[in-house]
């Protein structure tokens, strides 16, 4: 039975969809202004991971992920480079969909763009104004060489108090705040037409001419960033769905936002049934964000892990609970590539596997498989479940090694690894060329078990063997990895 902790009630719920065995899920994608940072992509592999296991557990996914490529920083940066928003926002979408498939993000079913959707949001603000919930105020006017008339352009705010009349307890139960003592957030602009300092931008006009436009019953103009999403998920999940998940920074203002926005025009609460929140990569100080300029791309990274690289990322990134700080330490990377090297080598060995069929596996493959799974149905506990892989990697190695499994067993070992490690968590190699001899992986096993008996003397006395044999054996919390001098 799968649990999710919903940040909506605080607490585990059993997972039960909407609509029978159809899954909706939306998760808030990239604003398209610069190459995603490492930060970001823990947040959509997760996910990734999240629809590859309902998919797995038989679930039919549908699942949607927008793509903001109207926006202010993206505005900025082209107007700073003198080149055009489209040019900004197109290198760097499609820098966006070639990191994802480095990263083996398979799972999303509708990458949609909010420029594509302009339509759909026009009539998400017409319908919040006839139903009283948003206002039109005449735009501002701006100042300096590229200003343009504000005359017949108008921003259109939505109306927080009047929400809160008809929702009350509503808005702020997600995220926790108290309405009274809300601090304004740096995506929430205060500006002079607003009726309350609350309320929030659904249509931009245009203030200068280098901005993007677009034509509306207020003027020229562009979406605000809230608007975007809501259009996007009741265009393709509807009005109601399953599960909404985006990092921990977006419950407040933006996740609460677009409740507001949905359940005032459609009536219909709650918005989302299960709300999940990854938490943060972060460095020694704070979170990794863009805005604080303490981020490393993700295309940093992979260059610096070139032998496995997706694999070892992802492992990374799933190595702590999904709503856990994960601290971006090359450390935590390199431990993570070097239990990726431990899988492939395991692997190489388990395919020279020919011995006679051994009684005791189905049990050791049932019990492991069995934690894995069971992991996995409590809120998506993937730490859990990449342990159960390795102990299962433990318990096996030393039937390898005396060659006490049949080709077939091994087979069926390698059926799990791909149908169910592979598929779900994606931290599955290519197996690579083993060159380690046989006696000197026995060697290893023996001392393995010493270990295990806490007699370090004979321990030492193995790996001073080993090292003298010419190779090299470091201790992980993934278990021991052999490699020549």
């Amino acid at each position: 039975m799968l649990k999710i902790h919903n940040t909506l009630t605080g607490i585990k719920e059993e997972f039960k969809p909407l609509d029978q065995n159809n899954v909706h899920m939306f998760v808030c994608g990239p604003t398209v202004f610069n190459y995603i940072h490492a930060g970001n992509a823990r947040t959509f592999v997760f996910f990734d991971v999240v629809g590859r296991y309902l998919e797995f557990k038989g679930f039919e996914l549908n699942y949607v992920q927008n793509i903001t490529d109207i926006d202010d920083k993206i505005i900025t940066r082209a107007h700073t480079e003198g080149k055009k928003t489209e040019e900004i926002s197109l290198k760097y979408k499609t820098a966006f969909i070639e990191d994802m498939g480095v990263l083996k993000v398979t799972a999303v079913n509708n990458y949609a763009l909010a420029s594509e959707h302009i339509a759909e949001i026009i009539a998400q603000i017409k319908g919040l104004i006839e139903k009283g919930y948003a206002y039109i105020a005449p735009a501002i006017k701006a100042t300096g060489a590229d200003a343009v008339s504000a005359e017949g352009n108008n921003d259109v705010y939505f109306e927080l108090s009047r929400y809160n009349k008809d929702f009350p307890n509503q808005y702020g139960t997600l995220s926790g705040q108290n309405l009274e003592e809300l601090k304004e957030s740096t995506r929430v602009e205060m500006e002079a037409n607003k009726l309350n300092p609350h309320d929030f931008v659904l249509w931009k006009a245009q203030n200068y001419s280098y901005e993007p436009t677009n034509e509306s019953p207020w003027g020229l103009g562009r979406p605000g960033w809230h608007i975007e999403d809501t259009a996007i998920s009741e265009k393709y999940l509807g009005q109601q769905y399953d599960i909404h998940g985006g990092g921990q920074d977006l419950m407040f203002p933006h996740h609460e936002a677009e409740i507001a926005q949905q359940q005032a025009l459609s009536g219909k609460v709650p918005f989302v049934k299960y709300w999940m929140h990854g938490g943060f990569l972060t460095t020694k100080s704070d979170k990794m964000s863009k805005s604080l300029g303490n981020f490393t791309t993700l295309r940093d990274l992979v260059a610096r892990f070139s032998n496995h690289p997706a694999e070892t990322i992802r492992l990374y990134f799933l190595s702590a609970h999904y709503r856990s700080p994960l601290a971006f330490d090359e450390t935590l990377v390199n431990q993570a590539s070097i239990a990726i090297d431990r899988i492939a080598d395991f692997l190489a060995r388990l395919s020279k596997a020919s011995g006679e069929e051994n009684p005791a596996l189905d049990e050791i493959l049932k019990l492991r498989a069995d934690k894995f799974t069971a992991s996995m149905d409590d809120d998506f506990n993937a730490p859990a479940g990449i342990a159960s892989v390795f102990e299962l990697i433990r318990a096996l190695n030393p039937l390898i090694t005396k060659n006490a499994l049949s080709a077939g067993q091994a087979e069926s070992i390698k059926t799990f690894f791909q149908t169910t490690v592979e598929r779900i968590l994606g931290i599955v190699p290519e197996p690579k060329e083993q060159s380690i001899p046989p006696e000197i992986l026995e060697l290893v096993e023996q001392r393995e078990q010493h270990r295990t008996d806490q007699d370090w003397s004979k321990a030492d006395s193995i790996r001073a063997r080993i090292e003298s044999s010419g190779y090299r054996i470091d201790d992980t919390p993934y278990g021991p990895l052999i490699s020549t001098k």
